[in-house]
């Protein structure tokens, strides 16, 4: 490669030829991405109205509760806040919108009020 071809624009098919490839593997790396992000989690909208009754019994903790305790944790503006069983464990999770405009996601104990830490979920 010559000096004068590093000033020189890219041609379109160029482009195709960096593009592809980092599109094939950002294609097949997705999967393994969303598994390692979120563990197996089921939510309250997606589950019958018997097994939220069972969910709701098995709590002593109001989600009031668990959300003021996201807050002293991490502040900011709760944008969301439900019951999710979590690899089979029932957990409160907190969404909390920081000054710094990060979107935190916390968990919360429903049987003992304490948050627990992300890596304690797998």
């Amino acid at each position: 490669m010559r000096y004068g071809d590093l000033m020189q624009p890219e041609t379109g098919m160029n482009r195709v030829r960096i593009a592809m490839p980092a599109a094939i593997v950002a294609l097949v790396l997705l999967p393994y991405t969303l598994m390692a992000v979120e563990p197996n989690v089921k939510e309250l909208e997606d589950i019958p109205d018997a097994e939220k009754v069972k969910w709701a019994r098995a709590t002593k903790v109001l989600v009031t509760d668990a959300i003021k305790t996201a807050i002293a944790h991490t502040p900011g503006q709760v944008i969301e806040a439900a019951l999710h069983s979590v690899n089979g464990r029932l957990l409160y999770e907190v969404e909390v919108v920081t000054k710094d405009d990060r979107v935190v996601e916390l968990f919360v104990d429903p049987q003992t009020g304490k948050l627990i830490q992300r890596g304690a979920l797998k």
